[in-house]
Order: C-alpha cells, then structure tokens, then sequence
C-alpha cells in the first residue's frame, strides 16, 4: 500500500501544476442540488497554497423550494493535477455549514406553520473539472456530495476569472 501511494505521489509532482503559489480567482457558479431539488447561485474564491494544493471557500445561495430556501458555506482543498493544456481535474474535501430556512405558510382551516430554520455541519467530497478559456479566465464543473444529517450532493457549473 505504501508503495502504491509513493507512485501516486510521483505521478502527481512530475504532471506539474495548474498554477503558480499565490494564485487567486473569483469563480460565479450555478447549479442543482439533488436532494432537496432545487437550483442554487454562488461565488467561489480560490488561493493556490501550493502549485498542486489550493483553498476554495464558497457560498451558495439555493432558491426556494417548497417553501425551503438553503444557504451553504463551505470551505474545501482541492489537489489539482494538470490533464493537458489548459485542462485540469481535481479531487476536493472539505467542511461546510448547511443552513436551511422554511417560510411561514398556510395549511389549510386557518392553520399556519411558521418560519423556522436549521444549521448543520457537514463534510464535503467531490471532484471537479477546470478548462482554461484563456489566460486569465475558465469554466469549471464540480460535483460534491456533502455528509450531514440530511446528505446531499449538488453538480455546479462556474465561470471564473484569474488575477
């Protein structure tokens, strides 16, 4: 096992790197989230720690639905490893706070439900997919499956821009 993981390792340091140390972008990204069915809208930021390894924090904001309405927080590493040109996949961890909110609504005779909401912590796993457009812009795909008390995955799509 030890030995399996050394060549990993070694395939991973001669790829080279999606990027320098330092780097940073700002990534606009939209997309589903499974369980609860619902579309979401959030920006990501992204720093390179490492050429390989980099920081992704992220907020999304999930529209209502069923009167339900999401906002997550993330914060998750990414190992990136170059592909080809311009092409770069990455394995993804990470720790989230899920926040859902329910709105007051009426259910008949009168009655009401009133607004309440929910916070819990969750670990996140996934992959993702990036694809330079040019020198300082690209278009991603991820998708992370996030472990709480109600698991859910969610499939984003994003543009981001490098500076």
């Amino acid at each position: 096992m030890k030995k399996l993981l050394l060549f990993i390792a070694s395939i991973a340091i001669f790829m080279g790197a999606n990027a320098q140390t330092g780097t940073k972008s700002l990534m606009l990204k939209a997309g589903y989230q499974t369980d609860y069915k619902r579309f979401g809208l959030g920006v990501e930021g992204r720093y390179n720690i490492t050429d390989n390894i980099r920081l992704a924090p992220d907020v999304t904001f999930f529209l209502p639905k069923n009167h339900t309405t999401g906002l997550d927080i993330n914060l998750n590493a990414h190992y990136v490893l170059d592909v080809q040109d311009g092409l770069s996949i990455y394995p993804l961890a990470g720790i989230g706070v899920i926040n859902n909110r329910i709105s007051s609504f009426d259910i008949g005779d009168g009655a009401k439900i009133k607004s309440f909401g929910s916070t819990d912590f969750g670990f996140n796993l996934g992959a993702g997919a990036s694809y330079d457009l040019s020198s300082n812009s690209y278009a991603n795909f991820e998708f992370k499956y996030t472990f709480q008390d109600v698991d859910c995955a969610s499939i984003m799509v994003g543009y981001g821009v490098k500076f």
